[in-house]
């Protein structure tokens, strides 16, 4: 019982290793949806790639073709020297309420950022705010920024550089 056996010493060696593995990814190799698809220090950015902060949502894919009978296939991606420029788009929130950033995320001011959140947007291309009452009792009320300011409920505007965007909700008062 005492005696490792060579085929014992490989798999408590394979076991050994396996507590030590932790995956490495290169920037702009792994497609994701969310950041959870993403390895620990990258996040997935705009373009649905994973990458470093620094490096998110510039990243393109490389395509190479296959040959002739070959269908072209992603070979690896790459950082894009033009690609689109990214600013932020700070999101904040007066009151209780909610900012759906439309094809982002909703920023809460029940959220643990307490309605003050910051998206990476792409400059120069429109956006869509809405803001929306979580209680029935708590209404929208008006943009008190100058970006959405006069307008409704929904918000469209084209970024052309950091962006700000308030959202005000008042307590209606209701009937409990």
């Amino acid at each position: 019982m005492g005696l490792l056996t060579p085929g014992r010493a490989l798999a408590v060696g394979l076991v050994a290793l396996a507590g030590c593995y932790s995956p490495v990814a290169r920037d702009c190799t792994v497609s994701c949806a969310s950041p959870g698809d993403c390895v620990s220090g990258q996040v997935c950015g705009s373009d649905g790639l994973c990458a470093a902060p620094e490096v998110a949502g510039r990243c393109v894919a490389v395509v190479t073709d296959g040959g002739p009978g070959h269908d072209a296939r992603p070979s690896d991606a790459s950082v894009s020297a033009d690609a689109p420029s990214m600013v932020s788009l700070r999101v904040q929130i007066s009151g209780k309420g909610s900012v759906i950033v439309l094809g982002r995320s909703t920023c809460s001011s029940l959220d643990p950022q307490h309605g003050n959140c910051t998206y990476d947007i792409v400059l120069g291309v429109p956006q869509v705010v809405r803001a929306a009452a979580i209680q029935s009792t708590d209404v929208f009320s008006k943009w008190s920024s100058a970006t959405c300011g006069g307008q409704g409920a929904t918000c469209t505007f084209i970024p052309v550089g950091a962006t700000t965007v308030v959202a005000k909700f008042d307590h209606g008062g209701g009937f409990l």
